[in-house]
Parts: structure tokens; C-alpha cells; sequence
């Protein structure tokens, strides 16, 4: 059994979409913690929130093993889906500074570990001790870095160029950001996904992901100096787009624990966010699912695929 441990805010999160409002439990760790038990990853959780509202946990797996940091107060996140693009997202918030330091890791039994998935809101979340901290333990880093370019004006969530990405991307061996975020995390104008995948990957990950929504996926490797486009398989019924990215993000690490092949990654991550797309909350599968479902779909050649990127 793999051994994951995931790090980053919790957040109360209110939901309007197809005009219905409703409140829930979210947070990069929430989605991502529901996958790993799903595909029974054996899980430790450091996660940040107000102590008053420690009911947040009772959503998560009974599996699940919490290593709380109490703070003042928890993350506030609305996140407003106008129509059915699933691509069209408006994000206000309401946070603090709640950061995860080197000493709220302290007790934990760090070398055990077969990978850290770590998941900034906010630029304050995950700082640079901590990533360095979690860097000595020679365990491979999966980072979602949307957190760091996450700015507030107005209460409304803006995105603006990671000045510190050198600094940071060092210690990644895998990066994970959506096509908005690609576009702005460097703070140039490149305008190709390729080639802001590739420049990332010059910086230290092994491996760039940039996900795009309905329009599928793709995976720049370092190590093949190739670039794979991974599609985005139909759905059922579109019901709750929330957490995709880090239901892909925790499917694609799960993935990794069996194969080095970013293709076999992407495609089982892109399966995992589309049943996670079909229904209200956090994925709900399993494995086998992921797996039957991926063996009914006519998948282009990684070959063919290549050649269009």
C-alpha cells in the first residue's frame, strides 16, 4: 500500500451553480483525500482551519489520518459557475495567512512516505521553508501551484506571475496548473502550452502538467523530452466541476506509485476527473471503475497524439 502525505488549507466553500446555492467542505486536501482512499492509498492529512470549525473533518474518509494546525480562522472560498462551460469559473475569497511551517511537520515520521502532494490556496500557505523542509526527506513532490499566484482585490480572487518560481520549482518533481494559470505563472508572453511546459520543466520538475478543462490535458516529461496530450473523456452528466483539478492531481500521483509513463498517468487522471464530474462532492469511485471505464473508450495512440501538440 502507497503512503501519501498531503499538506494545505482547508477552506468553507460556498458552491452556486445551475442556480442552486449550497455550502461544503473544500479545499485541494478535501478532493484529493477522498481519491487516495478510494483507490486505498494509506493517507496522513496536515491541514489548516479554525478550531471551532473542526466539524470540516467529518466530510473526509474515515481513513484518513489528521495532523491539524489550528488557526484563527479558516479559508472562505465562493466559487460561481455562470453556465455550463466548465472552463468558466469566478472565484471570491476570504482568507489570513495560515502557513504550514516546518515545525507543524515535526512529529510526523516524514521518511516513510512514497510522495508529498502539496496544494497552496493562497502564496502563504506552503512557504518556502516548508518546501525546502520537505525537499531533505528525498520523497517525490507533487505540487499544485495555482496557490501561489493567487492574489486578492476586493475579495475577488486574481491571478498575477509567480515572482518566486525559481526558487520554488527547484524542489518539484512534478507541477501541476490549469491553462489560465499557465498563461500567467511566469509572467511572459509565452503563449503555447508546450512551450510554457517546457520552460517550467527547465527549472526542476520532472514533469509539467497543464490541464485544460473539456479540452483535455497535457504532460511535458523532462525525461522524453516529449509532450503528451491526454483527452478529456465524455461524461454521463455534468454535475459539480469543483475540485477537478485536484481529483486529477491525487489520480495522477496515485498512478505514478505503478508507472513511470505520463501517458498511463494522464489518461487514469483524466477518467478519475471525469466520474468525479458526474456527481455532487468529491470522487466517488474506485479504481476498478477508473479502469473499466478507460477500456470502453476508443484512446488515440500516444504516437498520433504527440505529433498534434
Amino acid at each position: 500500500m502507497s503512503k501519501f502525505l498531503i499538506v494545505g488549507p482547508l477552506t468553507m466553500d460556498t458552491i452556486v451553480r445551475d442556480k442552486k446555492t449550497y455550502q461544503s467542505t473544500g479545499g485541494a486536501v478535501y478532493y484529493q483525500a477522498a481519491v487516495l482512499s478510494r483507490m486505498g492509498v494509506d493517507t496522513t492529512a496536515v491541514v489548516t482551519f479554525a478550531e471551532e470549525d473542526e466539524h470540516l473533518l467529518e466530510s473526509f474518509p474515515d481513513d484518513v489520518t489528521f495532523q491539524p494546525v489550528f488557526v484563527d480562522k479558516t479559508l472562505k472560498f465562493e466559487n460561481i459557475y455562470p453556465n455550463h462551460d466548465p472552463n468558466h469559473r469566478i472565484q471570491n475569497a476570504h482568507i489570513t495567512q495560515n502557513p504550514i511551517k516546518p515545525e507543524n511537520l515535526s512529529k510526523i515520521d516524514l521518511k516513510g512516505f512514497d510522495a508529498f502532494l502539496i496544494s497552496p490556496l493562497t502564496p502563504f500557505d506552503v512557504p518556502l521553508e516548508t518546501v525546502e523542509y520537505l525537499s531533505s526527506f528525498d520523497v517525490p513532490i507533487y505540487a499544485g501551484i495555482q496557490g501561489y499566484l493567487r492574489h486578492i482585490k476586493e475579495n475577488k480572487v486574481i491571478l498575477k506571475p509567480w515572482g518566486e518560481f525559481k526558487r520554488f520549482l527547484k524542489f518539484f518533481d512534478v507541477v501541476f496548473l490549469d491553462e489560465v494559470e499557465a498563461r500567467v505563472v511566469l509572467g511572459t508572453h509565452i503563449h503555447k502550452l508546450e512551450s510554457v511546459a517546457r520552460t517550467i520543466g527547465n527549472f526542476g520538475p520532472n514533469e509539467v502538467v497543464i490541464t485544460m478543462g473539456n479540452r483535455g490535458s497535457i504532460i511535458y516529461s523532462v525525461k522524453t523530452q516529449g509532450t503528451y496530450k491526454i483527452p478529456a473523456f465524455p461524461h454521463k452528466q455534468r454535475v459539480d466541476p469543483t475540485g477537478l483539478g485536484d481529483t486529477y492531481m491525487a489520480a495522477y500521483a496515485t498512478k505514478r506509485m505503478e508507472t513511470s509513463n505520463p501517458e498511463t498517468c494522464g489518461i487514469f487522471a483524466s477518467m478519475a476527473s471525469t466520474i468525479k464530474l458526474e456527481s455532487e462532492g468529491s470522487f466517488d469511485g474506485t479504481k476498478g471503475l477508473v479502469e473499466d471505464r478507460i477500456s470502453e473508450e476508443n484512446i488515440i495512440s500516444i504516437e498520433s497524439v504527440k505529433k498534434q501538440v
